[in-house]
């Protein structure tokens, strides 16, 4: 897949693997001596495959947007984020479980067995709370030195929260947690969030101290991660304001479908952007924003010197929340800005051409 593609978007229209049948091939691999990590090499840009499979048939809404039209994600559609159901009976819902049971058995078999494994890609698996902790404690034990985890689209609740803040103490080098479509509520994110700032805090102080202890730990520091579709509402959108101005070293934050009411919990967000220097791609598809908020949105965008894309797909505005973007993006200072993901919402083809030109006035020239 081409890398320059952002972590929300693919273009891979291709059919997704059977899980098991992938798992099957990895335990073969492994005996084989083929190459491990061929079977877990999911491009870290691309988060939403499973769309296709999910809603085959249904097509995106038209738009006259000309800057950006959006690809395939686990957030385009509603339903998209949903565990998978079935209308079967007790006999068959008791072998899917079992079905499941295979697959994890033969995901710890992989783990325990390979060192080269450093992205695990386990969206839309219906995995659990239980599941996960079984897993995890696979994983820790495992000689691989996983970087990504890709849960999208699967049921874990806050229980779920403290084995991945567990896991990440554990495998210090994981950098991307992908958790999109899951059932964490302000909860989950509360924890997770106040987790990750603890334990970023604690290796930062461990290093500083490294001379006195003689040793230079491992800094615990994740860059990429998705938080929407899961149910987000006006606690978890102020912790996660809190984070964005003093704790994080995010470069790429999912929002996608949390439609929280509060305004003035999406100002306290949008505040925190304004002061935050490490953010470089943020996602808001599908969060009814309005244009109330792509107006709190556009002024952060006048202060952030370092937000190079941002997705505002099917947020329901239209000309007014057009301008206000096009007056942030002209407004004095240089801005980072570069691409603009607009699909979905309500502004006309000319407003569209004014606010490409203005964005194209920020793209490096070529060389």
């Amino acid at each position: 897949m081409d890398a320059s593609k952002s972590n929300g978007k693919s273009s891979n229209r291709g059919r997704l693997r059977d899980f098991y049948e992938e798992c099957v091939e990895m335990s073969t691999g492994l005996e084989s001596g083929l190459d491990q990590q061929r079977w877990f090499k999911v491009n870290k840009f691309e988060r939403n495959k499973i769309k296709e499979r999910i809603t085959s048939g249904i097509s995106a809404n038209s738009s006259a947007s000309e800057v950006e039209l959006s690809e395939e994600s686990d957030s385009s559609f509603t339903g998209a984020r949903k565990p998978k159901t079935n209308n079967q009976g007790p006999g068959d819902a008791t072998s899917e479980e079992q079905d499941l049971q295979k697959q994890m058995d033969a995901m710890r078999e992989v783990l325990s067995n390979s060192d080269e494994v450093d992205q695990l890609i386990l969206r839309n698996t219906g995995l659990t709370d239980e599941l996960l902790r079984s897993l995890a404690t696979a994983l820790k034990r495992s000689p691989s030195e996983v970087t990504v985890i890709n849960l999208n689209l699967n049921q874990i609740g806050p229980p779920g929260v403290n084995v991945l803040l567990d896991l990440v103490q554990a495998k210090p080098q994981i950098k991307e947690l992908l958790l999109f479509g899951n059932q964490l509520g302000d909860l989950g994110v509360q924890t997770l969030l106040s987790g990750l700032a603890e334990l970023q805090d604690k290796t930062a102080t461990l290093r500083g101290n490294s001379e006195t202890i003689h040793f230079s730990p491992v800094s615990i520091v994740i860059k990429e991660l998705d938080l929407g579709g899961n149910g987000i509402g006006s606690d978890g959108l102020r912790v996660l304001a809190t984070f964005m101005r003093y704790h994080s070293h995010l470069q790429y934050l999912g929002l996608a479908q949390t439609s929280c009411s509060d305004t003035e919990a999406w100002t306290v967000l949008f505040e925190s952007l304004k002061v935050n220097t490490t953010l470089t791609h943020i996602i808001l598809d599908e969060s009814n924003l309005g244009d109330n908020g792509i107006k709190l949105f556009a002024e952060a965008l006048r202060s952030n010197k370092t937000l190079r894309k941002a997705d505002l797909d099917n947020n329901g505005f239209g000309e007014v929340g057009g301008h206000y973007l096009l007056e942030a993006l002209r407004s004095g200072g240089k801005h980072s800005l570069e691409n603009l993901s607009l699909e979905g919402n309500y502004i006309s083809t000319a407003l569209m051409a004014n606010i490409q030109q203005e964005l194209e006035s920020n793209t490096p020239a070529s060389l």
